[in-house]
């Protein structure tokens, strides 16, 4: 993990961070722009968040990657990274059956206050895949 700052460390674990979750946000996993997705989907939150997601679709409907770019909470940046990492590799069908849940579990936590966060990447992903067919 890249090295954050002893006060912002200090301040994320007070606010529960789990360090899953430090390290996704801290590291930017699965952040930035994809060249020439297969889909591009924008998303803004109800906390003024706003993300771009880009997928890359292989032929049998399996996500081969996924990257996004956002402007908001360190909460919303890692619950994307993580829900980008749980995505990877499965096809569709199977992606089209994740919750917030799934995210939460994925990032061992998140701050009871900022579980909007993984809500809201879920929003992003969900308002593209849930009715087409890609």
């Amino acid at each position: 993990m890249r090295k954050l700052k002893e006060e912002t460390a200090s301040l994320m674990a007070e606010l529960d961070y789990s360090n899953k979750a430090m390290e996704l946000y801290v590291d930017n996993v699965n952040v930035g722009e994809s060249k020439k997705p297969d889909v591009l989907t924008t998303y803004f939150g109800p906390c003024e968040d706003f993300m771009e997601l880009y997928l890359k679709i292989r032929k049998a409907s399996i996500i081969r990657d996924g990257k996004f770019y956002y402007v908001g909470y360190p909460g919303s940046a890692a619950s994307a990274s993580a829900m980008i990492e749980l995505i990877e590799r499965k096809p569709i069908n199977k992606v089209k059956k994740l919750i917030e849940h799934h995210i939460l579990n994925e990032l061992a936590g998140l701050l009871k206050e900022k579980t909007d966060c993984k809500k809201f990447a879920e929003l992003t992903l969900r308002k593209r895949i849930e009715n087409s067919e890609i």
